[in-house]
């Protein structure tokens, strides 16, 4: 489904990503743990060419592309094949929710009004929003505001969905409703790369873990081998600190 291979990135010839390798199949979801710095937001920034990384293979799907030769109208179609979910939700200050959502639709999609409208509607009422379609961002909570963002990708009918630390810009009491949304994605068999510092949703939900450190994947595993089973010392010094 997703292949990445050999991704090399540096900022002003900082090395951020080391070659970084990895494999999503269909349906899964892969959970990117590590300590702050290690690349992983980079990581998935690179995926859709957010960031271009320096060298690399990217491929979704059929769709193969040289990370450093991709032309615009590679950049175009693989970025069709994914949405990310953002830490910040960047949404647009004057648009409602359902006015968020449908802006995809009609710019990338160029859906006619009425249809985009008609799927709006059903991914808002799909992460519990069907009764905010007409509020502002302003008049939404941070779990709110986050939903919106995740129907906001979805509509899109992506074929993974890249989400950058979904929860670390809420309150604690609103983080539970945005990671719930979440595991109905996983439950409903979404391809999904989520990077997270929450343990216990990355224990639960993901299919399998990948932890990062320095630029490069130290070790990946289902959940019970990396939490319960870890074989390198790296890893099992992180984990020891972010359950304390």
């Amino acid at each position: 489904m997703i292949r990445l291979d050999g991704i090399h990135k540096a900022f002003h010839a900082q090395p951020v990503l080391r070659g970084v390798s990895l494999r999503v199949e269909q349906g899964e979801a892969v959970v990117i743990l590590g300590p702050s710095g290690s690349g992983k937001s980079t990581l998935l920034r690179c995926v859709n060419f957010l960031e271009r990384a320096d060298a690399g293979i990217i491929r979704i799907g059929d769709l193969e592309v040289d990370a450093a030769l991709a032309t615009r109208r590679d950049i175009a179609w693989l970025r069709r094949r994914t949405a990310m979910v953002f830490q910040h939700y960047h949404l647009f200050r004057n648009k409602t929710a359902l006015e968020n959502v449908m802006e995809g639709l009609l710019v990338v999609k160029r859906l006619p009004r009425a249809e985009a409208r008609v799927r709006a509607e059903a991914v808002l009422g799909r992460v519990g929003l069907a009764a905010r379609l007409g509020h502002y961002p302003s008049q939404l909570s941070g779990g709110q505001q986050q939903r919106v963002g995740i129907a906001r990708a979805l509509a899109l009918e992506p074929e993974v969905i890249l989400l950058d630390e979904p929860t670390s810009a809420l309150d604690p009491e609103l983080v539970g409703e945005v990671l719930e949304v979440i595991q109905g994605l996983v439950r409903d068999g979404l391809t999904l790369i989520v990077v997270t510092h929450e343990m216990g949703f990355a224990r639960e939900v993901a299919t399998r873990v990948v932890f990062m450190d320095d630029g490069q994947v130290v070790e990946e595993g289902t959940p019970a081998e990396l939490f319960d089973r870890t074989r390198e010392e790296r890893t099992r010094r992180f984990l020891q600190r972010v359950r304390r």
